[in-house]
């Protein structure tokens, strides 16, 4: 019997070992699988204008000038939306490890971020300015997919960390992690 005993400490201790590992493996795989879909979608859900080319310089007209601020739009709502949601997943999956499943979920989202980005720019025109160059005047080119500025870059994160803040909050865990010792009461 006490065989039993020691042989299911050995077990439960490799399972705990295993358990963090397969969060952060689940965790980042789904991040980074999101990422490249919503890519697809914000590429998939933009439209880009045309601007016209004059003297080897490409000038937007006044509906590329409203698209540029739209692929900004959609990234940041998708982007957000998408980290509301992976966010949400994961507070209540990882409610047992909460420091460990916030860690995951940030980094997770960054890569995921980036994802989005670099398969949404891929995946739509290339840039007009530098095909201006080679262009006669008057070639009309479509307009580019692309972020304007650093803090829209932030969505994925901040709804992530949105959604792991509210499920935290609202469903606050019985256990406390692993390797934590209890509050200290005066």
């Amino acid at each position: 019997m006490s065989e039993r005993v020691i042989e299911g400490a050995r077990l439960r201790g490799g399972s705990w070992r295993r358990g963090p590992a397969l969060l952060a493996a689940v965790v980042l795989a789904a991040y980074a699988l999101v990422g490249l879909g919503a890519g697809w979608a914000w590429h998939e859900l933009w439209q880009p204008s045309d601007g016209v080319v004059f003297q080897k310089q490409w000038y937007a007209d006044g509906e590329a000038l409203r698209q540029d601020f739209s692929g900004t739009g959609l990234y940041v709502l998708v982007a957000a939306g998408c980290g509301l949601a992976l966010g949400g997943v994961f507070a209540l999956v990882g409610s047992q490890r909460p420091v460990l499943t916030l860690v995951l979920c940030v980094a997770g989202s960054l890569l995921a971020a980036w994802l989005m980005l670099t398969l949404g720019e891929r995946l739509g025109p290339a840039d007009p300015h530098d095909l201006a160059e080679t262009a006669e005047d008057g070639t009309r080119l479509p307009s580019a997919l692309r972020v304007a500025g650093v803090p829209p870059l932030l969505a994925f994160s901040l709804g992530s960390l949105a959604a792991l803040a509210l499920v935290f909050t609202l469903f606050p865990g019985k256990g406390r992690e692993a390797g934590s010792s209890p509050e200290p009461r005066g």
